[in-house]
């Protein structure tokens, strides 16, 4: 993804080198609006997660249009650049034929409760289109943290996990307010059905701007150690990501709430492999497994 992210910059760079003879500059009357007058995003930023003022041309160009912003802080709480938010460019290309391009930020965020915090994007420059009435977008940022305490509340409780191998009954619990764990992380209890498994610990994110949750596990997750099986076998029992090419050493699998935050269906699945007590490394599994889930969900019970 890092490489992807650099290789798309340094297409930019070609892409505004070439484009620095005026000859090639879209000659044609175009106009260059924005395309939205507000835009909400969650403050919270997530790994990969980029947001996107578009930028829309209206008219048939025959060439590229170069478009430059601004961005400003407003209200009685202003968003401020670099603290609350992140521009990856303020000039952009769209090439030829293209209606529309995209100012892309990220949010910063923070662990405080604050008002929601506002910002501007206004087109000050455009070569090759004229500026159009509808020069500036405001981007308000939601403080996630007042909204926070009851979409954590939400996910404590009993779940049914349901697997491409049956369904079974979990259990998720939170930490308490002075952990600093608390509205950040939770604890599956019961995974695969086994209750000599210890807690799987799930990463929580809560999307402010539509209210939507994000659970994410990241593995491997030692869950046993020193069992014991009937045949003999002593191993220590590690969750593994798991789809239908197999299992994986490490990965994370996530998933979306449905508006309610009452049902989450993973990307991937999971299993728990067998592995040589203290060895967790490929050349310490034993070949086996004691639960797989080929495909993971969850759904609120109460």
């Amino acid at each position: 993804m890092k490489l992807n992210k650099i290789f798309a910059i340094a297409l930019a760079a070609l892409t505004l080198t070439a484009c620095s003879d005026d000859d090639d500059i879209n000659t044609a009357n175009v106009t260059v609006n924005m395309q939205k007058t507000e835009i909400e995003v969650s403050e919270d930023f997530s790994t990969g997660t980029y947001y996107y003022v578009p930028v829309e041309v209206t008219g048939e160009s025959n060439g590229p249009v170069r478009v430059t912003v601004k961005v400003e802080g407003i209200g009685s709480t202003p968003a401020t650049e670099g603290d609350d938010y992140v521009i990856t460019s303020k000039t952009i290309v769209i090439p030829q034929g293209e209606s529309v391009g995209e100012i892309e930020f990220h949010s910063v965020g923070d662990d405080i409760e604050n008002p929601d915090r506002e910002f501007t994007v206004t087109i000050v420059s455009a070569e090759g289109a004229t500026i159009g009435s509808n020069a500036t977008t405001i981007v308000r940022l939601l403080d996630n943290e007042r909204l926070l305490p009851e979409a954590y509340a939400k996910m404590i409780g009993t779940w049914q996990s349901t697997t491409t191998r049956g369904s079974y009954v979990c259990t998720i619990s939170g930490y308490p307010q002075d952990d600093p764990n608390y509205l950040k992380k939770l604890k599956l209890t019961g995974i695969g059905g086994l209750s000599y498994l210890g807690d799987v610990i799930v990463d929580f994110e809560l999307d402010g701007s539509t209210g939507l949750i994000n659970l994410s596990i990241a593995m491997p997750q030692v869950l046993a150690t020193d069992i014991r099986f009937t045949d003999g076998t002593v191993a220590d029992i590690v969750m593994l990501p798991m789809d239908s090419g197999g299992l994986y050493l490490s990965g994370t699998i996530s998933a979306t709430s449905n508006e309610e935050c009452t049902q989450f269906v993973f990307d991937m699945g999971c299993a728990g492999g067998l592995f040589q007590p203290g060895n967790h490394t490929g050349g310490g599994f034993l070949g086996s497994v004691n639960f797989q889930a080929p495909s993971f969900s969850l759904t609120k019970v109460q």
